[in-house]
């Protein structure tokens, strides 16, 4: 290994000194910008890791094995936890109680999707959910998480199945009218029918 020899600045030349000084004013301000960068990004993860917490949609953040990194106190509190999970298991809000294992392979051709499924609380109820998920990449693009957005649609259901429930009503109250109507041409077809034999019986 090359040893670098350094000079006392008593046997250096004016020049040198000067260059020594303008590299140096050069690294200092290289470390200051460094700093600043490194400052403002500490600050922009603090500004998002507050708008996480304060979403009212839940917010998990896993890797690929379905380890959780994160989660956020919306997501907790709709699966009844009170308790960080952070290195738990995806797996613990699912129905079952199992997922299916994602490959690099399988999460890079995925990148995002979007589904409706059953979570299960810490009480085992269970309820309907739309989770949306999208796959986190390193700076060469290769899958290292995955970002899911949960949101309880219970009361959407509730509100799909009343519709439901209506429009099945309406339809049985317009058959029950088509019928009615049906019947009432076949009473008036056999009333005009009687009334024409009536009056054939009078002449006769």
């Amino acid at each position: 290994m090359e040893r670098i020899q350094y000079m006392k600045d008593s046997v250096k030349t004016r020049e040198q000194l000067e260059d020594e000084l303008k590299h140096a004013l050069k690294r200092v301000e290289e470390l200051e910008a460094l700093q600043a960068e490194h400052s403002r990004s500490i600050e922009m993860l603090r500004s998002y890791k507050k708008a996480l917490e304060t979403m009212q949609i839940g917010v998990t953040i896993s890797d690929l094995k379905g380890n959780i990194l994160y989660i956020n106190p919306a997501d907790l509190e709709m699966h009844g936890y009170s308790a960080d999970l952070t290195g738990e298991d995806v797996s613990i809000f699912s129905a079952s109680g199992r997922r299916r294992p994602l490959t690099k392979e399988k999460a890079a051709s995925m990148k995002r999707w979007k589904r409706e499924s059953v979570n299960k609380r810490t009480n085992e109820s269970l309820f309907p959910v739309q989770l949306m998920s999208d796959v986190v990449t390193d700076a060469e693009g290769n899958p290292v998480g995955i970002v899911t957005t949960c949101e309880d649609i219970t009361e959407r259901k509730k509100m799909e199945q009343e519709i439901k429930n209506r429009v099945e009503e309406l339809e049985k109250f317009y058959e029950m009218a088509i019928g009615r109507e049906v019947k009432m041409k076949e009473l008036k077809e056999i009333i005009k029918k009687l009334r024409a034999e009536s009056a054939s019986d009078e002449e006769g």
